[in-house]
């Protein structure tokens, strides 16, 4: 069973996935290929761990490319998932907690985690964790969330010192809200006017957490995943490089070099894939 201190985890994330089914094949697929670095090549006929599935769009991905996936989620989520992947019987999937994954060690070709291991109590173990989980050979690729500067890290603490303390519905109804300013924000920075595009910069920072992607449905459920979450952590290159060292791992690579974002206003991370030696490449 889960720690206590993640209950308003499976709280938040139990409403997200189960009442907004954000399915957008292009972009999960884009998405997905940029934030492992996997190609559908590398995936035909592999073991896959998505650590933290949630609705299951990601395990979809890797299964259509021809791998057979487990799906780990600690919240409801995996209700919609196990919708979302009915058609595909090469997906399973189960509730489990990062920090004490329900699988023997030395299982996975391929394990990723995208935007989940900041919302965990202990990134750093629940990394060491999943990277357990790896064949020899086996490769894990993960996304958190980057450390701003200073000034924009007290802005940011300063919200969700308020907003973790909201209910969590009470923050969906204010997500809701926000959606408006989100695509505000993004015509405003769009802007050829020098003015014009700065002040939607100063509106970003005033509302860092309001999500400015295109789609207004995406807009509510990404705000309400940075706002509600008790866990929301963020991190450097080198932090999360360290703990790919720790786990013994090679072949570390930064994939957020020279990356592209499917829409503009998706978000900068810390993206690091590395393997497991020994087996060859999986």
């Amino acid at each position: 069973m889960p720690t206590p201190p993640q209950s308003r985890t499976i709280s938040t994330y139990s409403l997200q996935w189960n009442r907004y089914r954000i399915l957008r094949p292009e972009e999960d697929r884009a998405t997905f290929r940029i934030r492992t670095g996997l190609a559908p090549a590398d995936l035909i006929g592999t073991l896959v761990l998505d650590g933290g599935c949630g609705m299951g769009r990601y395990a979809r991905v890797a299964a259509e490319s021809g791998a057979r996936v487990v799906g780990m989620d600690l919240s409801e989520s995996v209700r919609a998932a196990r919708e979302l992947v009915a058609d595909l019987p090469i997906v399973g999937l189960v509730r489990g907690d990062l920090l004490r994954p329900p699988m023997a060690g030395g299982t996975f070709d391929h394990v990723y985690s995208l935007g989940v291991l900041d919302h965990t109590p202990d990134p750093r173990a629940a990394f060491l964790s999943l990277a357990r989980l790896l064949k020899p050979g086996g490769r894990i690729a993960i996304w958190v969330y980057r450390k701003e500067r200073p000034a924009l890290e007290k802005v940011m603490d300063a919200h969700r010192a308020v907003s973790t303390r909201l209910p969590v519905p009470m923050l969906e109804a204010l997500s809701r809200a926000s959606a408006p300013i989100g695509g505000l924000k993004r015509r405003l920075m769009a802007s050829r006017n020098r003015l014009v595009a700065r002040s939607g910069v100063v509106l970003n920072v005033l509302t860092i957490g309001v999500s400015m992607h295109p789609d207004p449905e995406v807009r509510i459920c990404d705000t309400l995943d940075w706002y509600a979450p008790k866990y929301a952590s963020r991190h450097t290159f080198d932090e999360v490089s360290g703990w790919f060292r720790e786990a013994g791992l090679v072949d570390v690579e930064d994939l957020s070099r020279g990356s592209t974002f499917f829409h503009e206003g998706q978000g900068n991370g810390i993206n690091v894939a590395g393997r497991r030696p020994g087996g060859g490449p999986a």
